[in-house]
């Protein structure tokens, strides 16, 4: 995708964009990058991006509506908005007293209707620069710490609906409990973590989430969480109940790994800004590095990223991390910026 075309983008042009409309509905890591690079680089075009945005989230993923007759005079509205914007200018003509209030209740009416649907479908979008670490709280006042490089959102509206929130990158979650009866739960009582490969159904609990490079890897912190996944073999959705200190591996399609963790609150260190690693090879720490901090790290020999540290790490900033790295593995380390080689002594 060429940045330079978005510069004189209006709102239809965006709503008619392909790419943006992927990266609004169902973003990669690489489409929230490139629109980072758009605003950055062209400020003034946020006002219609964000506007854009609004609207597709609340047209084209609305399934909320009275009646199927709704649905269409909503979207009869939309269209004809947008097939005026687009349209070239045309003479000017006087209407009389009549018309003019008739066009008036018109436009007054399609207003009313488009203030209802964005105040109670609108999405909150939530994403973290490169090592930040944010403290968010969702609108039943549960918590998420998301790491660097993630990104959440939820719809706004939680009357009458489960509380769902999706995500991509890390985030750790404290969920509030409004449920009073186990056997009995009401449909907005349940609140779920979409993935891009999994989801996490909870009632009240503490977990550890993160999804990249296709994988997904879910820490039970407290509480007890139930996974639903696709598997490759059987080809059917399968259920995973996880208990305190569980942990799971997700990737292509199937469970890679399975296991109880001694002390499952380490893996919430980077919500204090410790780095932690146990038992890691130069390759898992490198990816980590880039993932959560930005970092571009090259590894001159291939080799060396199997090469792994014993034992855990735990380190409160990248300096120290480097350090620690060079001393283990007899490696030479070059750090500029953002920029590090890692090659052999």
């Amino acid at each position: 995708m060429k940045i330079a075309k978005y510069s004189t983008y209006t709102v239809p042009d965006f709503l008619d964009d392909d790419d943006f409309v992927r990266f609004v509905i169902n973003p990669s890591e690489n489409d929230i990058n490139f629109w980072r690079s758009v605003t950055a680089m062209y400020p003034a075009q946020q006002e219609a991006i964000d506007e854009a945005s609004k609207i597709i989230r609340a047209y084209r993923q609305q399934d909320v509506f009275t009646n199927e007759g709704s649905q269409q005079k909503i979207w009869g509205n939309i269209e004809a908005s947008l097939q005026l914007q687009r349209a070239p200018k045309q003479k000017v003509f006087r209407l009389n007293t009549f018309m003019r209030i008739a066009a008036m209740v018109l436009l007054v009416s399609s207003v009313a209707i488009t203030i209802w649907v964005l105040n109670h479908n609108t999405t909150t979008v939530i994403a973290t620069a490169f090592g930040e670490v944010r403290t968010i709280t969702l609108p039943d006042n549960s918590i998420v710490i998301l790491n660097g490089n993630s990104k959440l959102s939820y719809v706004n509206n939680w009357n009458k609906k489960a509380r769902e929130v999706w995500i991509s990158g890390e985030g750790f979650f404290n969920v509030r409990h409004i449920n009073k009866n186990p056997a009995h739960i009401k449909a907005t009582e349940r609140f779920i973590v979409h993935c891009n490969d999994i989801n996490i159904e909870v009632l009240g609990t503490s977990f550890n989430v993160r999804t990249r490079h296709n994988k997904t890897n879910v820490g039970l912190i407290s509480g007890k969480i139930r996974l639903e996944y696709l598997d490759k073999v059987s080809s059917s959705n399968q259920l995973l109940v996880m208990k305190k200190g569980d942990y799971v591996e997700y990737a292509q399609k199937h469970v890679v790994e399975q296991k109880k963790l001694a002390v499952p609150e380490k893996l919430t260190e980077w919500t204090s800004h410790q780095l932690l690693f146990n038992n890691a090879t130069l390759a898992q720490i490198s990816e980590v590095m880039t993932d959560d901090y930005g970092y571009h790290i090259e590894i001159q020999n291939p080799k060396l990223g199997d090469l792994k540290i014993e034992g855990e790490i735990s380190v409160s900033n990248v300096d120290e991390l480097l350090e620690t790295i060079a001393t283990t593995l007899s490696v030479k380390i070059t750090h500029t910026d953002k920029n590090i080689t890692i090659t052999e002594n």
